[in-house]
C-alpha cells in the first residue's frame, strides 16, 4: 500500500482531474442544446454572458464541492484513504469558491466591454466556456478534497 500523502495525492489529482474533464465537455454541450438557434449573445443583458457564467460559476462549483466531499467521505469509510476529518459542507465551500469565480467573471466582462466586445458567437462562447469550466471544476475539486483531507 502506498504511503497516505501519494495516496491523497494521487486521488486529489484524480478526482479534480475528472471533474475537470466532465465540466469541459458538459457545459459547453448545454450551451450548445440551448442556444444553437440564437444569435450571437451580448456580453450584458438578461440573456448575456455575463448572466450565463455567474449561473454556471454558482451551479458548478456547488455541485463539484458536494461530490468532491462525498467522494473523500466514501472512500475514507471504505478505508481506501485518510481523512482527519470529513467535511459534511464540501457545497458550502464549492458556493463560496463559485461566488468568487462569479466576481471574478463579472470583471472579466467589464473588460470585454473597454475593449469593445459588445458580443460573442456560440463557437466563441463554447470555446471559452471549455476553458472556464474545465479549469473552475479542477481547481474546486481539488480544493474541497484538500479541505476535507487536512
Amino acid at each position: 500500500m502506498a504511503a497516505p500523502s501519494s495516496t491523497v495525492g494521487g486521488y486529489l489529482r484524480t478526482q479534480a482531474t475528472i471533474a475537470g474533464l466532465v465540466n469541459l465537455v458538459l457545459n459547453p454541450a448545454i450551451d450548445w442544446l440551448t442556444s444553437r438557434h440564437k444569435p450571437p449573445q451580448p456580453v450584458w443583458g438578461v440573456d448575456g454572458l455575463v448572466v450565463n457564467f455567474v449561473i454556471t460559476s454558482l451551479i458548478l462549483s456547488t455541485l463539484v464541492g458536494a461530490f468532491a466531499a462525498w467522494g473523500v467521505r466514501r472512500e475514507a469509510r471504505a478505508g481506501r484513504l485518510s481523512a482527519r476529518r470529513t467535511s459534511q459542507r464540501g457545497w458550502l465551500t464549492g458556493l463560496g469558491l463559485g461566488a468568487a469565480a462569479a466576481v471574478v467573471s463579472v470583471a472579466a466582462a467589464w473588460l470585454l466591454q473597454a475593449v469593445g466586445v459588445a458580443t460573442a458567437s456560440l463557437t466563441a462562447l463554447m470555446l471559452v466556456k471549455a476553458v472556464y469550466s474545465g479549469v473552475l471544476g479542477y481547481l474546486v475539486a481539488a480544493w474541497v478534497i484538500l479541505k476535507c483531507v487536512q
